[in-house]
């Protein structure tokens, strides 16, 4: 299906890939890669990314939870074999900041609840508006409260 929707023979792909797997983590590669450009674009090189800024990289987003839907763990982890996570930079900058060596258990809990606040508000934003018949008014207010929020949860460096 890859191969015929990119318009090619089917054994290009093997050729340059070998196979599906390796498509899919050359795929997931690329995405980490634009991410990455894309929050240090967003945050002027920052390693705290914007709050709330993952809701206009939906590309990559989607990949991701794809992939943790998917059971496809070690494909979402390609950012972290490939040295470019984004969370992992906030995480250890966070504990540098902190005076940690190695980041602690609340270190930790405090990035993972900043992704989560994150990439919960980027997938279900316009559920969570209707849902909750937020008006458009209401919408970006909302947004800003979340954004406190999510600095508030990793500390005053977000």
């Amino acid at each position: 299906m890859v191969a015929e929707r990119a318009g090619v023979n089917h054994g290009l792909i093997h050729h340059y890939f070998g196979g599906k797997q390796q498509l899919l983590y050359a795929a997931m590669r690329r995405l980490v890669s634009e991410h990455e450009e894309f929050v240090a674009r967003r945050t002027g090189g920052s390693p705290i990314p914007a709050p709330l800024a993952l809701v206009d990289d939906p590309r990559y987003l989607r990949a991701v939870v794809r992939c943790v839907l998917d059971g496809e763990i070690d494909l979402a982890r390609v950012e972290v074999a490939t040295g470019v996570s984004v969370p992992r930079r906030a995480l250890n900058h966070l504990a540098a900041t902190r005076g940690q060596d190695e980041p602690d258990l609340a270190t930790k809990t405090d990035v993972a609840l900043g992704m989560a606040i994150e990439m919960g508000w980027a997938a279900l934003e316009p559920f969570i508006f209707t849902v909750l018949d937020v008006n458009t008014a209401e919408q970006e207010p909302m947004r800003e409260r979340v954004r406190s929020l999510r600095r508030k949860a990793i500390g005053a460096l977000a």
